[in-house]
């Protein structure tokens, strides 16, 4: 069976605040932090920090492996959506997009985090090829499965602090 390669994944959970309360907190990469279990922080480098364009960098980390990515911002709808492009180790600008949606509800809002991926980043076949043959030939699935786990508590997070 072929591997599949590219993610649309998704997290989901209800938040009781306001859609403007939800977009202030998940569209803040410098507290990113505080909510992913994985991106460990982030800073921002250039143009209006949140706005369409402006730069930021990402700082990851999983088990004993760190990594940085540059990042531009390429949705900024407050109380809607907060999207970015991940430039580093991606063949095209469009190629691994993350973004947080905000949809209202009767009692507040839906928040989703999504995660496009069309191809594998350098970084990720690079990992993934480093690896003895029994484990690369699943490596791409397990990085799904941890990324969707993440999201979920990156959204739950969110909502945590979004609802204080």
């Amino acid at each position: 069976m072929a591997e599949t390669t590219s993610f649309d994944l998704h997290a989901t959970v209800e938040v009781a605040a306001t859609a403007e309360a939800v977009y202030r907190v998940a569209s803040d990469i410098t507290r990113m932090g505080e909510w992913s279990p994985e991106c460990v922080g982030g800073e921002w480098t250039s143009g209006e920090p949140g706005a369409v364009g402006a730069r930021f960098e990402g700082h990851n980390r999983f088990r004993d492996q760190t990594w940085t990515t540059e990042c531009e911002v390429v949705a900024a709808e407050p109380r809607r959506r907060f999207a970015w492009a991940v430039l580093s180790y991606s063949p095209t600008s469009d190629n691994s997009v993350w973004s947080f949606e905000i949809e209202p509800t009767s009692g507040g809002c839906a928040l989703t985090q999504r995660y496009r991926m069309k191809s594998p980043p350098t970084r990720l076949l690079a990992i993934r090829d480093s690896l003895p043959p029994e484990k690369a030939a699943t490596f791409i699935e397990f990085r799904r499965g941890r990324l969707q786990e993440a999201m979920q508590q990156t959204v739950e997070r969110i909502k945590a602090a979004a609802e204080r």
